[in-house]
């Protein structure tokens, strides 16, 4: 769960693009999986790096650890609370339904999966 202490930043329309939490003399911008977007520094800095990141990014692939391997999954969900994750499936369609995972948020479990270079399969 996001601490209670992390400040909501919204853009214009009142969406949550990210949070600001106290560090040391400064501010430090944290993206909406908990993450530090940058080092702390001042307020004003703070609020035009989260509002220059925004959202969109959550639309990429990342990878997730499962016993030990790598496994490219996308973003279904995500609360302050949690992050569900499902295996890309690339857009199969198919009998059968695609693995899911629950993490708690903050997390660090998911990383940016690289471009792909060939098709899988």
């Amino acid at each position: 769960m996001i601490p209670t202490d992390w400040m909501p930043h919204r853009r214009a329309d009142g969406e949550v693009v990210g949070y600001v939490r106290e560090a040391g003399d400064g501010f430090q911008p944290m993206d909406v999986l908990g993450r530090p977007l940058a080092e702390p520094g001042d307020w004003l800095e703070v609020e035009e790096l989260l509002d220059e990141h925004s959202l969109a990014w959550l639309t990429d692939a990342f990878l997730l650890s499962v016993d030990g391997a790598d496994v490219r999954v996308r973003v279904t969900e995500l609360t302050p609370e949690r992050v569900r994750v499902k295996l890309d499936d690339f857009g199969a369609v198919g009998p059968g339904e695609p693995q899911r995972w629950e993490l708690p948020v903050p997390t660090d479990a998911l990383r940016v999966a690289p471009p792909l270079t060939e098709w899988p399969g």
